[in-house]
């Protein structure tokens, strides 16, 4: 494997819990693995640190790091010491839960193929669609496996001096506590989540419309909320121009529109909206949408076309 930054060094398969697979390109050493932006490969779920694990690449030797993660790094049933580098080989797999990814050789005519996702958190291909699960008797998740848990021995034993850490009673003990306080630490470990429109509960994206002072119509679907809410900063700043005005109205309606500034009109634009065969356009909404974002010296005139 090159260790060049520019050309193809190996590939992740990734395996995703409902049996779907990816490939990822790395073009870079070291490469790191987490939960939020920033890391080269991005694993949005709650058991994912947000800096969890790194790969290095020293010539034909590559060494994984798990970087003290909640849940850990995995090599077969072997959970990585924290901060030890780990020699794996080309064909090995780690576990980073639910992800099982394995390491593999780039193929000489993989660097023409579109389809292979290169690194970074904007290039990566989107997640497969997963199907729906189906319908049975009992869909819960037991706690120990919702909180990450583990089964015999308390993960705290590691702070306390070395002399208690093969103390079985002591780890069943303390697994009484880490089980009270896990939901309270993932709720502040993953805090991040419900700041971010793509991953908040919809229960608290209201929350976050109200501190950009977004106000949403009630039809408006949730995946058209949260396109708002991520792009506020930018149609805040962009608000007046053709380009605010256009994308707000794209968000809203799911349609381009056409806008023209007539030249025997000064101060006056026209806005066209090409409306496909069975879609429905809420007028009244598009005309408030226009005058919050028009110059306060315009005037406007709106067709929708059908």
């Amino acid at each position: 494997m090159s260790s060049d930054s520019d050309n193809l060094i190996a590939n992740l398969r990734i395996l995703f819990p409902d049996g779907t697979e990816q490939i990822v390109a790395v073009t870079k050493t070291p490469f790191n693995i987490g939960r939020i932006f920033g890391n080269d490969l991005l694993l949005t779920h709650q058991k994912v640190s947000r800096q969890h694990a790194r790969l290095l690449f020293e010539g034909e030797r590559v060494l994984l790091i798990d970087l003290n993660s909640s849940n850990g790094t995995f090599v077969g049933a072997t959970r990585l010491t924290p901060n030890a580098p780990f020699p794996l080989v080309v064909g090995q797999t780690f576990r980073i839960e639910p992800f099982t990814l394995r390491l593999e050789t780039p193929t000489p005519a993989q660097s023409a193929a579109p389809n292979v996702a290169r690194i970074g958190m904007f290039d990566l291909a989107p997640t497969p669609a997963r199907p729906s699960p189906a319908p049975a008797a009992d869909l819960g998740i037991a706690y120990d496996d919702a909180f990450g848990l583990p089964r015999d021995a308390s993960r705290y034993l590691k702070y306390l001096p070395p002399i208690y850490h093969d103390d079985e009673f002591l780890g069943r003990f303390l697994l009484a506590f880490e089980g009270i306080l896990a939901p309270i630490e993932q709720s502040v470990d993953h805090f991040d989540l419900y700041l971010d429109p793509r991953t908040t509960p919809a229960f608290f994206l209201d929350s976050l419309a109200r501190w950009l002072d977004l106000t949403f119509d009630e039809k408006l679907p949730l995946a058209k909320r949260r396109a708002l809410v991520a792009e506020a900063a930018e149609l805040y700043w962009q608000r007046g121009t053709r380009w605010g005005l256009s994308r707000h109205l794209e968000i809203y309606t799911g349609i381009l529109p056409e806008i023209t500034e007539p030249a025997d009109r000064p101060h006056h634009f026209q806005v066209v909206l090409r409306v496909p065969p069975g879609k429905t356009i809420d007028r009244a909404m598009v005309e408030r949408i226009i005058r919050a974002n028009q110059p306060a010296h315009t005037t406007f005139k709106l067709e929708i076309v059908a």
